[in-house]
């Protein structure tokens, strides 16, 4: 067996007669392994399976150079014996590199262009009558001549055009990644076949802006696409039709030299459109970034394609190419019914809802996936952490989100909702949907900052629950009104305490240093903030953090439109459960591995206590500040955090070993790693098709729903920010310029896209 590299590409011969291989920059090189049996049909079959190409769809043409020949002609590899002589060859060890070229099956082979390699190449191929073979093969289809005619109207995208040719007025019509790639051409020439219309147009303002040359459009039709030097006496022109029954427009004229003085030229050289710069820059775009800033693309065109481009026309490209790869708000909007139909088809169990006003404009939407809740009820503590967060799109809104805490200590998700804003019909509807899934119970707790709303919203759904507030968003107002000094660790300190007791102290002590906070405390109810007081088990989570991380996780998500939003909360959550799946199922200690830390923690501290036992499961610890009762069987111990916490303490621990049991067995479930495996043995599934293949029943179909209706800002317009100092310094200075900037959103001066809460 022989191991040989394989690259893509061409041939290419100088005026002295010497060969060339020019590699194919996007397909590059690959390995395959040859032996004594490989015939010359299968070894082309090897090769296009590699590189990903039908077989059936382009001729292969495989050849190679001697190592100690390089310039003279390749070697054809056209039969059998050719590749035993191959492998001969190879078996020397003199590495050869196979060579292979990909060509539609309406290319001839053997007709070639002379081109001189020591020379910088012209604008453009000349002769009309030459055929050379593309180097980016995929875009190629059987050539027919004959334009197309009106039966092909009806196909999706950009197509042959309307009947004045301006298809680009349309709604976005997107070039895919390859198409980008394959804007970048090294030649135009006769016969050249592209996707479409707008793939031709966008070709063709590449070549123009990287030739600093402009040109006139004569006629643009269904049919045709003509177009000329902007100069009128030059003879430069490119024509080109529709292959009948496609999308695809092939060039049947091509006048390829210059007549005009470069000089002329370069005066009015052509500057691409923001629609074709950003589908050059569209594969940039991915969930995980916001793709390059208006300057980097400034950067990109000067680095990339020699050319300067103002930064309004970057920006606008920026813009483009984000709504071609994250779609258009608008659009999106019209999308949810069938998506949330796929995606429910795709992921059993699931609850979506969403509702409209009278008008079909859409006003709320839930979704919550079933593996989530069926692991919630499984193996979750009963806590479920509750926060908004603001929408940055055109329409802006608000993102509700419910996640629980696994044992492991990691994030939950349980439902999702977008709602126009947080108030008491958008949470009291958003609680109504969450009950479809996760029921009124007196063991359920939730935890949330001090919204009314969404107080208002649990004690009318969920009656039963307990409701806790986060301490950190009491501390913050308790830091604001209240200056004196330790009053904030005072009431740190009687929220984190487990014995009533203890509270009590803490409580006594802010009345006697501040009565006014006391009673402050006292109206924001202390069984709310207060853990030793809670009505409820909501074991150690104190604060709304699991509930902020997942917004701060979708920081850059919430800029999408309202699909893309959810598909992006889509794709994390099935990440997640994989990862934890994978993670959980090669895990071998009895305790989630952040519980185990918490165990390994408290058995450093519980060094040096004393047990002294009272029955088989009652015990007497001794040796920390206060000597504690502990009680097994009843999973109790004085100090409160076994209780509240129902994982052993530093007093419980030492109980435990004086017995010879294992800590494991007086945990509480949730934070074993069997219930760990069990919260992830589902998997969240994408939808596993296209969007041009959805199949949605025609009562889906039908339902329109329309963007929601934008409103201002409840409050005071803000006209601009807040004075720094640095503000009050230029101002006093003077400015030497007094532009003015529009709202990129609405398109009125004074502010910005950011600070924009004018309806649209």
């Amino acid at each position: 067996m022989v191991l040989v590299y394989v690259k893509s590409g061409e041939w290419m011969s100088s005026s002295s007669e010497e060969w060339s291989f020019v590699v194919d920059k996007d397909r590059r090189g690959r390995m395959v392994t040859l032996d004594a049996t490989t015939l010359l049909e299968r070894l082309k079959i090897m090769v296009c399976e590699d590189y990903g190409v039908e077989p059936n769809s382009v001729n292969v043409e495989l050849s190679y150079e001697m190592v100690n020949q390089r310039g003279n002609p390749p070697i054809i590899i056209s039969n059998d014996r050719q590749v035993a002589n191959f492998m001969g060859y190879a078996k020397k060890g003199l590495g050869p590199t196979l060579c292979v070229t990909f060509s539609s099956s309406g290319v001839n082979q053997k007709e070639r262009v002379n081109i001189d390699l020591n020379k910088e190449p012209c604008d453009s191929s000349n002769i009309e009558d030459e055929e050379v073979p593309e180097i980016n093969p995929a875009d190629f289809v059987k050539a027919s001549k004959e334009p197309c005619d009106t039966r092909n109207e009806q196909v999706a995208g950009d197509g042959c055009g309307d009947e004045n040719g301006d298809s680009e007025n349309k709604s976005f019509q997107i070039l895919t990644e390859k198409d980008g790639k394959s804007l970048r051409p090294d030649f135009v020439k006769k016969d050249q076949i592209f996707r479409s219309k707008m793939v031709l147009k966008a070709t063709m303002e590449i070549w123009a802006m990287k030739h600093h040359f402009d040109y006139t459009v004569n006629k643009s039709t269904r049919k045709w696409w003509y177009i000329r030097c902007k100069d009128r006496l030059c003879n430069w022109a490119v024509r080109a039709g529709c292959l009948d029954g496609s999308t695809y427009f092939m060039i049947n004229k091509c006048e390829g030299r210059h007549t005009c003085a470069p000089s002329k030229r370069s005066k009015f050289g052509k500057t691409a459109s923001a629609r074709t710069i950003g589908s050059l820059i569209q594969h940039r775009f991915d969930d995980s970034n916001e793709g390059p800033k208006s300057n980097e693309i400034l950067q990109f065109m000067r680095m990339e394609h020699s050319v300067e481009i103002t930064y309004s026309h970057a920006w606008e490209a920026h813009e483009f190419a984000i709504a071609a790869v994250r779609g258009i708000p608008d659009e999106s909007y019209a999308k949810i019914p069938k998506y949330l139909h796929m995606i429910k088809e795709a992921n059993p169990g699931m609850h979506t809802h969403y509702e409209t006003v009278d008008d079909g404009r859409f006003l709320y939407l839930f979704m919550s996936f079933g593996q989530s809740v069926r692991g919630f009820y499984n193996t979750m503590r009963r806590v479920i952490v509750v926060d908004g967060t603001f929408l940055k799109n055109k329409y802006k809104g608000v993102l509700l989100v419910a996640t629980a805490v696994d044992g492991n200590y990691n994030l939950y998700p349980l439902a999702f909702g977008v709602v126009d804003s947080e108030n008491d019909d958008s949470w009291g509807w958003f609680f109504r949907q969450l009950k479809e899934v996760v029921a009124d119970s007196h063991d359920l707790a939730f935890v949330s900052d001090r919204n009314s709303s969404i107080a208002k919203a649990i004690a009318t759904v969920y009656p039963r629950s307990a409701h806790g507030i986060c301490i950190h968003h009491l501390l913050t107002n308790v830091v604001k009104h209240f200056k004196e000094k330790g009053l904030t660790a005072l009431v740190e300190q009687a929220s984190k305490a487990y014995r009533y007791t203890e509270f009590q102290e803490r409580i006594t002590e802010i009345f006697d240093m501040n009565p006014e906070l006391g009673r402050y405390l006292r109206e924001a109810d202390v069984r709310k903030w207060a853990r030793s007081v809670f009505p409820g088990s909501r074991y150690d989570i104190r604060t709304t953090n699991p509930a902020e991380s997942i917004n701060s996780l979708l920081k850059i998500p919430r800029k999408y439109p309202v699909i893309p939003l959810l598909d992006s909360i889509r794709e994390f959550m099935t990440r997640w459960f994989y990862e934890r799946r994978l993670l959980s199922s090669k895990h071998l200690d009895p305790l989630t591995v952040k519980a185990g830390k918490k165990i390994d923690r408290r058995i450093v501290k519980a060094k040096g206590f004393q047990v002294y036992k009272i029955d088989n499961f009652r015990s007497l610890v001794k040796g920390d500040k206060y000597d504690c009762h502990v009680d097994l069987r009843r999973r109790t111990c004085t100090c409160g955090k076994y209780d509240i916490g129902k994982m052993p303490c530093r007093h419980v621990i030492p109980a435990i070993y004086s017995r010879g049991r294992e800590v494991h067995s007086f945990t509480d479930d949730v934070y074993t790693t069997a219930t760990w495996r069990k919260a992830y043995e589902e998997s969240i599934n994408p939808i596993a098709v296209p969007e041009s293949d959805w199949n949605v029943p025609a009562k889906v179909k039908s339902k329109k729903v329309l963007p929601p209706d934008s409103r201002k800002n409840a409050g005071r317009p803000v006209k601009r920010r807040y004075e720094t100092v640095e503000d009050k310094i230029k101002a006093s200075q003077g400015s030497s310029k007094n532009k003015k900037h529009k709202c990129s959103r609405c398109g009125n001066e004074g502010h910005k896209r950011g600070t924009c809460d004018l309806p649209i």
